[in-house]
C-alpha cells in the first residue's frame, strides 16, 4: 500500500510540473544567447584636443574626434567621439570616460560609452585600455545592448592617426 501511494504522489507531481511547464510557459524566465553575435571593430580617427577648463579636479584634456569603424556588427561607419582625459583623478595615470557614436552610410547607430586608462610617461605613445558599453542603437541596432575591450593607440605628437579596437558582443532584445 505505501508503494502505492508514493508511485501515485510522484504521478501527481509528475502531472503538476508538466501543466506548470505547459499553462505557465516561459513567463519570468530568460534565456541566455549561448554565442552572441560578437563585436569586433577597427577605428581610426584624428582628434582635436583642448585643455580642460577644470584644472585641478581634471587636469586634462577635452578631445573630440572623428574617423572611420570597420568589423563586426559596422561596416564603413563613421566614429564621432567626446572624451575627457584627466590627469588628476587617478594618481599616475591618464583615466579617459567618453561616448562615442557609429554610423552606418544607411543612418543605422550605436551609442556607445567607453572607459580607460593608461599610465603617464614621457613617452609620446599612450596606449588607453579598458571598456565599452553599448548604450543603444537607431535604426536596425535599435535595442541593442553589449559591451567589451576597448584599446587604443595614440601618439601625442601626431593627432591625425590615432586607432582602437573594440571586441565584445552585442544583443539586441530580440535575440533574448
Amino acid at each position: 500500500m505505501a508503494g502505492t501511494a508514493r508511485r501515485w504522489a510522484a504521478r501527481i507531481s509528475g502531472v503538476g510540473a508538466a501543466s506548470a511547464m505547459i499553462f505557465g510557459g516561459t513567463t519570468g524566465t530568460s534565456f541566455a544567447i549561448e554565442n552572441p553575435p560578437t563585436v569586433n571593430i577597427s577605428v581610426n580617427f584624428g582628434v582635436v584636443a583642448t585643455t580642460h577648463p577644470d584644472t585641478v579636479g581634471c587636469n586634462g584634456y577635452k578631445v573630440v574626434g572623428t574617423g572611420t569603424a570597420g568589423g563586426a556588427p559596422v561596416n564603413g561607419a563613421t566614429w564621432a567621439q567626446d572624451e575627457v582625459a584627466c590627469t588628476a583623478t587617478v594618481p599616475g595615470k591618464y583615466d579617459i570616460k567618453g561616448t562615442a557614436t557609429l554610423t552606418e552610410s544607411d543612418g543605422d547607430k550605436l551609442f556607445i560609452s567607453y572607459e580607460l586608462s593608461a599610465p603617464l610617461s614621457s613617452d609620446t605613445m599612450v596606449y588607453p585600455s579598458g571598456t565599452f558599453k553599448i548604450l543603444r542603437g537607431e535604426g536596425n541596432f535599435e535595442d541593442s545592448t553589449g559591451s567589451g575591450t576597448m584599446n587604443a593607440k595614440v601618439n601625442l605628437l601626431d593627432h591625425a592617426h590615432a586607432s582602437a579596437t573594440l571586441t565584445g558582443y552585442i544583443r539586441k532584445y530580440w535575440q533574448i
